[in-house]
């Protein structure tokens, strides 16, 4: 797979490797699951390495079938973009821009590191996101190269 997924108690963690529309359908699933587990939308937080091939076409299309119903069970979504200097930086803004347009408003975040979506999310939330990052710290999904945790 081109992608790990974990899921805590109200919170679903993907990092990415070169995402393929078999992965969009897995995360997806994680998220309508950790939905439907703890009965309300979840925070769902995505790691993409600053060396993670973009998304082909196929996937880009796939993950914009889906997203309706990705927005029917985040009530945040923090895409962390990983990389430094100026370029990164455009990265990080051109995706906010793309995708703040079919998000309600404050729900759709790009962040720079893992540790900025702990400031981002409301107070309540924290706990699960704090639990969910130290899941996948402890599984190696914020250490560089994909983990072997699994849903």
């Amino acid at each position: 797979m081109a992608c790990e997924v974990i899921a805590t108690d109200g919170a679903v963690f993907a990092l990415w490797g070169k995402p393929t529309p078999a992965d969009m359908d897995r995360v997806k699933a994680a998220l309508e699951t950790a939905a439907a587990a703890c009965g309300h939308p979840v925070v769902y937080i995505t790691r993409v390495p600053v060396d993670a091939p973009p998304p082909d076409a196929r996937a880009r299309a796939r993950l914009d079938e889906l997203m309706p119903g990705i927005v029917r069970v985040c009530s945040t979504y923090h895409v962390v973009l990983e990389g430094e200097g100026f370029g990164a930086a455009v990265k990080r803004g051109v995706l906010t821009g793309i995708f703040q347009l079919g998000w309600r408003r404050k729900t759709f975040f790009v962040h720079a590191k893992a540790d900025e979506v702990l400031r981002a999310v409301d107070a309540t939330v924290r706990p699960a996101v704090r639990q969910l990052l130290d899941v996948a710290r402890a599984g190696g999904l914020l250490s560089g190269a994909l983990g072997s945790v699994s849903s």
